[in-house]
Protein backbone atom coordinates (compact mmCIF):
# COMPACT_ATOMS: atom_id res chain seq x y z
CA UNK A 1 0.00 0.00 0.00
CA UNK A 2 1.09 3.52 -0.74
CA UNK A 3 0.22 6.72 0.99
CA UNK A 4 0.01 10.41 0.21
CA UNK A 5 0.44 13.17 2.77
CA UNK A 6 0.31 16.86 1.91
CA UNK A 7 0.46 19.65 4.49
CA UNK A 8 0.31 23.36 3.75
CA UNK A 9 0.32 26.13 6.32
CA UNK A 10 -2.00 29.04 5.59
CA UNK A 11 -3.24 32.31 7.04
CA UNK A 12 -6.79 32.26 5.67
CA UNK A 13 -9.95 32.73 7.75
CA UNK A 14 -11.69 29.47 8.74
CA UNK A 15 -14.69 29.92 6.43
CA UNK A 16 -12.40 30.58 3.47
CA UNK A 17 -10.17 27.54 4.05
CA UNK A 18 -13.24 25.29 4.43
CA UNK A 19 -14.65 26.62 1.14
CA UNK A 20 -11.27 26.06 -0.51
CA UNK A 21 -11.09 22.50 0.89
CA UNK A 22 -14.52 21.75 -0.56
CA UNK A 23 -13.54 23.13 -3.95
CA UNK A 24 -10.24 21.24 -3.95
CA UNK A 25 -11.70 17.87 -3.07
CA UNK A 26 -14.75 18.19 -5.32
CA UNK A 27 -12.39 18.63 -8.29
CA UNK A 28 -10.27 15.65 -7.23
CA UNK A 29 -13.31 13.51 -6.33
CA UNK A 30 -14.87 14.07 -9.73
CA UNK A 31 -11.66 13.19 -11.54
CA UNK A 32 -10.90 10.03 -9.52
CA UNK A 33 -14.39 8.87 -8.49
CA UNK A 34 -13.92 9.51 -4.77
CA UNK A 35 -16.74 9.76 -2.22
CA UNK A 36 -16.58 12.66 0.22
CA UNK A 37 -18.29 13.14 3.59
CA UNK A 38 -17.79 15.83 6.22
CA UNK A 39 -17.68 14.43 9.75
CA UNK A 40 -17.05 17.23 12.18
CA UNK A 41 -14.01 19.17 11.01
CA UNK A 42 -12.65 16.41 8.74
CA UNK A 43 -13.60 15.68 5.18
CA UNK A 44 -13.41 11.89 4.88
CA UNK A 45 -12.40 10.51 1.49
CA UNK A 46 -13.37 7.04 0.34
CA UNK A 47 -13.06 4.89 -2.74
CA UNK A 48 -12.96 1.16 -3.24
CA UNK A 49 -9.14 1.39 -3.21
CA UNK A 50 -8.43 4.46 -1.08
CA UNK A 51 -9.26 5.94 2.30
CA UNK A 52 -8.20 9.14 3.93
CA UNK A 53 -9.16 12.61 5.03
CA UNK A 54 -8.65 16.31 4.59
CA UNK A 55 -8.39 18.40 7.74
CA UNK A 56 -8.42 22.18 7.45
CA UNK A 57 -7.89 24.19 10.60
CA UNK A 58 -6.87 27.75 11.44
CA UNK A 59 -3.20 27.12 10.63
CA UNK A 60 -2.92 24.35 8.06
CA UNK A 61 -4.59 22.11 5.55
CA UNK A 62 -3.61 18.44 5.70
CA UNK A 63 -4.51 15.71 3.25
CA UNK A 64 -3.70 12.11 4.09
CA UNK A 65 -4.62 9.16 1.85
CA UNK A 66 -3.86 5.45 2.05
CA UNK A 67 -3.95 3.86 -1.37
CA UNK A 68 -4.77 0.27 -2.11
CA UNK A 69 -2.57 -1.82 -4.35
CA UNK A 70 -4.61 -1.02 -7.47
CA UNK A 71 -4.04 2.74 -7.07
CA UNK A 72 -0.39 2.48 -6.09
CA UNK A 73 0.78 2.86 -9.72
CA UNK A 74 -1.01 6.23 -10.00
CA UNK A 75 -0.04 7.53 -6.55
CA UNK A 76 2.51 10.02 -7.90
CA UNK A 77 0.03 11.36 -10.48
CA UNK A 78 -2.70 11.64 -7.84
CA UNK A 79 -0.39 13.47 -5.44
CA UNK A 80 0.73 15.88 -8.18
CA UNK A 81 -2.88 16.49 -9.17
CA UNK A 82 -3.85 17.36 -5.60
CA UNK A 83 -0.79 19.60 -5.13
CA UNK A 84 -1.38 21.44 -8.42
CA UNK A 85 -5.04 22.04 -7.60
CA UNK A 86 -4.09 23.19 -4.09
CA UNK A 87 -1.47 25.56 -5.53
CA UNK A 88 -4.07 27.05 -7.88
CA UNK A 89 -6.60 27.58 -5.09
CA UNK A 90 -4.41 28.79 -2.22
CA UNK A 91 -3.26 32.39 -2.57
CA UNK A 92 0.54 32.42 -2.62
CA UNK A 93 0.72 35.04 0.13
CA UNK A 94 -1.46 32.91 2.39
CA UNK A 95 0.41 29.59 2.30
CA UNK A 96 3.72 27.95 2.93
CA UNK A 97 4.89 24.42 2.12
CA UNK A 98 5.79 21.73 4.59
Amino acid sequence: MGSIEIIRDHSLPHHQIIRLADELMLDIAEEYGLELEWRGDKLHIQHAHTRGYLHADAESIKIKLKLGILLFPVSLVLKQSIEETLDELLPKAACSYR
